[in-house]
């Protein structure tokens, strides 16, 4: 069968061939297809040609698809063309002369489903010489065409005019290999030589590093096959095309020259609905705009620019400043996913190991690219934090008690206070004190329950201050009475700590409410929640925070 579609980017060359292989057989055996290299089709110097210009078409363009010519189209065009002033304008309508092909060699057209075995001939023989296989892929075809030839007993024993049944070959998207070829004439204008094609080892170097973490592979290396029923097979060289494979089953071929021809696309889609195949620009697209594309041509995935910062747990909360995120959507066979991708441009902007770690336990993929280049990782912070009081107790005068203790008090409980006494007052009355502290001179009672006025003033007018903590107050409300009750200077807020610290726009920052307390030149914070192990670490190692857990 003639090929399908045919396109040469210096180093690309398409093929397609009807396979005698049944799907199933190909399904199965898809690495066992040898590998074919069309040769370069002469042009005949006498025949030519007429050809219309139609609409969006450009002179090399037409060389290519017209004529199969795809080197010195410069100089042959204006050798058949001598009235074309210049070759880079040419319009719908206009008449051009294109040279004819001559139809390809007999021996290259004889590749059929059946060879007559020649007197000297031996399996690998007509592997190498007439299938032009290499010597890595010998042994898989050798073993092909023993698959397709059952009733042969024994290779060593085949005999001149016996029939051989030998594979077809498959569409193969490879570099292509220099061809031998009849030296061309030189004139002394010359095409202008096409920029040699490379692929952008930084940019695929950090996609294989997303994609890994997504528990997904990019294959560059080797070959990969593509079956298609009743027709043959795709064989694409990854180091020309890597292959993206997610888990989702999405396969994505990531096509940076434009070398899959449309239809070929449109052939594998049609066939296997989890194949995609994508554009991409070697020079024009950055690494986000490559993984932009993978991501778009997923099943399940989805990627977006990040406008604000993404808020990670409560315990604390954290923000992390972002550049995009990808996420999965969830089903009932898989977990939901995230990875957040961050482009920094230098360590100062990496996040510490303890925020990395906080985001993976909350469900979250950190990766960070340090200049567009490389993933980057912040250094270690070997840090340990001090353990966290918990402030537990059944009711709010027990709790005072444990607070009070907490600064540094020593409250005593159930103390016996005289308020009247039988010298002075005539008649003796005492009442007793859920909790007394002395601080200096000063004397505080903390009920829990109301007592006279009378009972206060008298109270009061000895030095005496009184307080009452009431069972249904919350513990926020109680922390306010009892800090107040010892004259302990406080505040209430919320308090954030940045990375990188005095910056309008922090890669990070940890927020969490809190009293503050302010004692003996050193803060405590009263949390009412179970701060993570980590992230209090990196507070008290960074900024000397000490924690109490309410």
């Amino acid at each position: 069968m003639a090929p399908l579609y045919y396109r040469n980017f210096s180093i690309i060359l398409f093929c397609i061939c009807v396979s005698i292989l049944t799907p199933q057989h190909i399904l199965a055996q898809k690495e066992d297809t040898a590998h074919l290299l069309l040769k370069k089709t002469a042009v005949s110097p006498g025949k030519t040609r007429s050809y219309v210009v139609k609409k969006g078409e450009w002179i090399f363009e037409i060389m290519r698809k017209e004529a199969g010519i795809t080197s010195h189209r410069f100089s042959i065009i204006k050798k058949l063309n001598p009235t074309l002033k210049n070759v880079h304008k040419i319009y719908p309508g206009q008449v051009l002369i294109l040279p004819e092909i001559e139809p390809p060699a007999r021996e290259d057209t004889s590749l059929g489903t059946d060879y007559f075995i020649q007197k000297g001939d031996s399996i690998t023989r007509v592997a190498t010489r007439h299938l032009k296989v290499t010597s890595k892929d010998i042994i898989k075809t050798v073993n092909a065409i023993k698959r397709l030839n059952p009733n042969i007993k024994n290779y060593d024993k085949i005999y001149p005019g016996q029939v051989l049944h030998l594979p077809r070959k498959s569409i193969v998207i490879t570099k292509q290999a220099d061809q031998p070829g009849k030296t061309e004439e030189t004139v002394p204008e010359k095409e202008p030589k096409e920029k040699k094609a490379s692929l952008p080892e930084a940019s695929l170097a950090l996609v294989s590093s997303i994609i890994t973490q997504m528990n997904g592979s990019l294959v560059r290396t080797g070959s990969y096959y593509i079956p298609l029923p009743q027709m043959g097979q795709v064989t694409i060289d990854c180091t020309a095309i890597p292959v993206a494979e997610l888990d989702d089953g999405s396969t994505i071929l990531i096509d940076f020259f434009d070398r899959i021809p449309e239809s070929l696309k449109q052939m594998i889609q049609s066939n296997w609905k989890n194949y995609r195949a994508i554009k991409v620009s070697s020079e024009g697209d950055s690494t986000a705009t490559i993984m932009n594309k993978i991501i778009g041509a997923s099943n399940s995935y989805t990627m977006t620019k990040a406008e604000k910062p993404l808020v990670i747990g409560d315990t604390p909360p954290v923000s992390i400043s972002i550049d995009w995120l990808i996420t999965k959507k969830p089903s009932p066979e898989t977990k939901p996913f995230s990875q957040a991708l961050s482009f920094v441009s230098g360590d100062s902007q990496l996040l510490p190991g303890p925020v990395i770690h906080y985001a993976n336990r909350k469900g979250f993929i950190i990766t960070e690219i340090m200049n567009n280049r490389s993933v980057a990782r912040a250094a270690d912070e070997k840090s340990t934090a001090p353990d966290i009081t918990i402030l537990n107790a059944a009711t709010n005068i027990d709790f005072v008690r444990l607070l009070l203790t907490k600064f540094g008090y020593s409250p005593s409980r159930d103390v016996e206070i005289g308020i009247f006494d039988t010298a002075k007052d005539g008649f003796n009355v005492s009442v007793r004190t859920d909790i007394l502290v002395k601080k200096g001179e000063r004397q505080i009672l903390i009920f829990s329950r109301k007592i006279p006025q009378q009972f206060i003033d008298n109270l009061k007018s000895k030095g005496t201050d009184v307080f009452f903590i009431e069972e249904g107050e919350s513990r926020k409300t109680v922390i306010e009475k009892a800090l107040s009750a010892v004259n302990t200077p406080f505040s209430f807020g919320n308090f954030s700590f940045s990375i990188p610290e005095k910056t309008a726009h922090p890669r990070c920052a940890i927020n969490f409410s809190a009293f503050k307390i302010t004692q003996d030149k050193e803060n405590l914070y009263l949390i009412d929640f179970d701060m993570d192990r980590e992230i209090y670490g990196l507070l008290n190692g960074r900024w000397e925070v000490k924690a109490a857990r309410y």
